[in-house]
């Protein structure tokens, strides 16, 4: 287990820019949010010898410090902002700390889990500090495990609350409420630990107090196998698109979750290469209040890569397996449209495939444009893309030495990357890179 814990450990913070001496603007809170330039951000990822740390950025920083936790050494292969670079280090952890005025830096991770906790191929991001997050398609039973990864980012102690739900509903689970995790470590706890024998939970974390980051390494060894990093889906609401479903018209199994008092009804449209569409088998289906339930998507939902979107008359929260082989299965979760530049990995981890970009275009056509770059961070081609409304295309990556593509979108499009490596699969939703946050409308204090 230890192996595999190593391999799936990212955490991370996101800094933002620090606005001294402002105040709220006279006309009140009229005044929409502006985008305000991120000049420093820091992230966390997992390490050691079975895992590759990437670390790359959008534009050139001006600083980077690495260290390794927990004894805060430092991993100097990781610290030139001016070029992409990767890393296996010698510890369970590494923080980058980087700097720069719209750098938008990022890391990632890759590799692959040992055959005892499930196998398959691993590629996430470091994900940011965490205020409220909803994971799905977890398990603590039933030869389906997980594993919650909590990293304290600050000096000062840190503390969660957990709910945990079922197929038969809310889980009293034990120790669930103020979990506490000591300043500048990492706690991790099995869920078998706080509500044994669920082959199937859905859970939502929120942040008490303190600055934390999460993510939940998930693996099994039953009816589906592998491993893989379950990061956060979209918070429970009446209207999202699961996007990066790979293709292939077996192993897709739809996840949901009804947090609320009465039964949620959702209608599934299918978004696909060439329209949007309901299938047959996934309209009216019914979520019990307080409960999860689990659809295997029909085959009359197509073969092609594809977005879900779902429709509902009370909030849910939705995710997807993909299970296209017996060896290793994925996680789509529902995600918002980019809202500037991502970054998708190429070098990150020995004899990776090159991935499946897929995007989708929910509303409106939308373009996107891809860029290649290689290490050292200088363009090499570009490409744009037309996603016609209402469908979902793939793009084929041209991958000759490229370090990682950038994916600036022209209108409301929803990103993901699918890798592969022999019979292992695994998928990364595009996210904007930290370039620019919303922040108040602001005056200085006179």
């Amino acid at each position: 287990m230890s192996k595999c814990r190593a391999l799936l450990i990212p955490v991370a913070a996101i800094g933002l820019v620090v606005l001294a001496m402002i105040a709220p603007s006279r006309s009140g809170s009229n005044l929409p949010p502006s985008r305000v330039t991120v000049t420093e951000s820091a992230y966390a990822c997992p390490a050691g010898s079975a895992v590759t740390v990437a670390a790359g950025q959008i534009r050139p920083g001006t600083r980077t410090r690495a260290t390794v936790s927990p004894d805060r050494t430092r991993a100097r292969g990781l610290e030139d902002p001016t070029i992409w670079r990767t890393s296996v280090v010698d510890g369970p952890g590494v923080l980058v700390q980087q700097r720069g005025r719209g750098s938008g830096a990022v890391g990632f991770f890759a590799g692959t889990a040992p055959k005892g906790n499930g196998g398959g191929l691993v590629v996430g991001s470091c994900p940011g500090v965490v205020d409220d997050a909803w994971l799905m398609g977890l398990g603590s039973g039933g030869k389906h495990f997980s594993t919650l990864i909590l990293t304290n980012l600050a000096d000062s102690p840190a503390a969660v609350d957990l709910t945990l739900w079922g197929p038969k509903g809310e889980i009293d689970a034990i120790g669930s409420e103020g979990i506490v995790v000591e300043p500048s470590s990492v706690r991790r706890i099995r869920l078998d630990e706080l509500a044994a024998g669920e082959s199937e939970l859905a859970m939502h974390l929120v942040r008490r107090r303190g600055s934390l980051s999460a993510v939940v390494n998930d693996f099994a060894t039953g009816v589906f196998r592998g491993t893989e990093p379950a990061s956060a889906t979209l918070s429970p609401r009446r209207v999202q698109v699961v996007g990066g479903v790979a293709k292939g018209a077996a192993g897709r199994t739809l996840l949901l979750l009804n947090p609320g008092t009465v039964t949620a009804r959702v209608d599934v449209r299918v978004i696909g290469p060439k329209n949007t569409f309901t299938p047959s088998g996934l309209d009216k289906i019914k979520v019990p209040a307080g409960s999860t339930r689990s659809i295997v998507v029909p085959k009359s939902a197509g073969s092609g890569s594809q977005a879900l979107r779902l429709i509902s008359d009370h909030p849910v929260s939705a995710a997807v397996r993909m299970s296209p082989g017996t060896k290793d299965y994925a996680y789509a979760e529902a995600s918002l449209p980019l809202a500037g530049p991502a970054i998708v990995p190429i070098a990150v981890g020995p004899k990776i495939g090159v991935p499946r970009l897929v995007l989708t275009a929910p509303g409106s056509t939308a373009k996107a444009d891809v860029e290649a770059f290689d290490a050292r961070m200088q363009p090499l081609t570009t490409s744009s893309v037309t996603i016609k409304g209402g469908t979902t295309t793939y793009f084929a990556l041209d991958a000759q030495d490229a370090a990682y593509f950038v994916v600036r979108p022209r209108g409301k499009v929803i990103a993901a990357a699918t890798y592969a490596k022999g019979d292992g699969i695994s998928s990364l939703a595009l996210s904007s890179a930290p370039v620019t946050v919303l922040g108040p409308q602001v005056r200085p204090i006179s």
